[in-house]
């Protein structure tokens, strides 16, 4: 919904509905994940993607039905198995459920006003969709705070809400949940997972880049102003000139946050470490070899920390790549830092199909 932002703000002043097509589902192999969307108007306008090319003109088609009362909101079918996914082209091997709907983003839904203000001032918030039976198309929002917006047009499922919002707002991931009895597409629109490395060394450098363009918003925390510059790491959202253990409380680091020790230094990263593993930081990595990560864990038992805390941190950091260069060790870096976020081992996928084939 982000990247439709200017679009719905600028054409909703001259169109009074819009519609919006959303990827609900997907199985196998598919171009787009869901909660992508494309925003269509009567003119045939369009902004945003739902399948990367090979879906839009037949989606454009049923949008346009939808905006001149046509037909209503619905779920949209298309896989390489049916006759109309060969006819688009979805030729990758998955299945497709995209929700056609119209929107009004004028001031008179607050649902919807909600969610313009989540994005703008870049708030957690869950919008939730009924987008099959009697109430296709009602919708709600759950904000960061707990608070309720709206109606998904049942009592019940209003009441038993909250809880599929509160855990897609923890994951960030888009999808369907049945909720008493009505099937309903929860989207999370929360702010961008943030990733604290510690130690403006050479790696950061290509470190800061990859992250930025995964969608992390980066954060250097190095007391050597020298190092720190904007010049040098162009990348990062934020340089942070201060002691980690000053800085990385004030941060708040939680589940989809990420933080990375790189200063290769125990005055640097003791104290770092120490904060990291109090918090509720999703992953902690930590550069070194196994030899350096048994003198950093003879520490921090020292320090008082358990058996278990300090197994939550990733050290030598990374994923076995064979990485070598600065660049290539940033690829491992981050390569484990998503793996980690989204439940996985990193293993590769050739080898995983093989062993599903089996």
């Amino acid at each position: 919904m982000r990247d439709l932002l200017p679009s719905l703000d600028d054409w909703s002043t001259t169109d009074r509905d819009l519609a919006l097509a959303t990827v609900v589902r997907t199985a196998g192999s598919t171009p787009r994940p869901a909660g992508a969307r494309l925003l269509v108007t009567r003119d045939g306008r369009m902004a945003g993607s739902v399948s990367g090319g090979c879906l839009e003109a037949a989606v454009i088609q049923e949008a346009q039905a939808t905006l001149a009362g046509e037909s209503p909101p619905r779920i949209l079918h298309y896989g390489i198995s049916d006759e109309l996914g060969w006819e688009v082209g979805l030729a990758c091997g998955g299945t497709v459920d995209v929700f056609v709907e119209t929107v009004r983003w004028n001031g008179s839904d607050p649902v919807l006003d909600a969610v313009r203000a989540a994005l703008v001032e870049d708030r957690p918030l869950a919008l939730l969709s009924v987008v099959e039976g009697e109430h296709a198309g009602a919708r709600a929002a759950v904000a960061g705070d707990g608070r309720w917006i709206g109606s998904l047009g049942d009592a019940a499922c209003d009441a038993a809400a909250h809880g599929a919002a509160s855990s897609r707002l923890a994951s960030g991931l888009a999808g369907i949940e049945e909720i008493a009895g009505v099937s309903v597409f929860v989207d999370p629109i929360v702010p961008a997972p943030r990733l604290a490395i510690v130690g403006a060394v050479h790696i950061a450098i290509p470190l800061c880049r990859m992250a930025n363009a995964a969608g992390y918003s980066v954060i250097v925390v190095d007391p050597r102003a020298a190092f720190l510059t904007e010049a040098r790491i162009p990348d990062a959202a934020q340089l942070i000139a201060r002691w980690p253990d000053d800085a990385l409380p004030q941060l708040d680091l939680g589940p989809r946050d990420a933080a990375v020790c790189l200063a290769h230094d125990p005055k640097f990263e003791d104290p770092a470490l120490a904060v990291l593993l109090r918090s509720r930081v999703g992953y902690i990595g930590a550069i070194g070899s196994r030899t350096t990560h048994g003198k950093r864990v003879g520490r921090l038992r020292e320090a008082g920390f358990e058996e278990e805390a300090v197994a939550r941190i990733h050290s030598p950091v990374g994923l076995d790549l064979g990485a070598a260069t600065p660049a290539e060790i940033a690829v491992a870096i981050l390569a484990e830092v998503v793996a980690v976020r989204r439940g996985r081992s990193g293993g590769t996928l050739s080898s995983r199909r093989a062993a599903s084939v089996a």
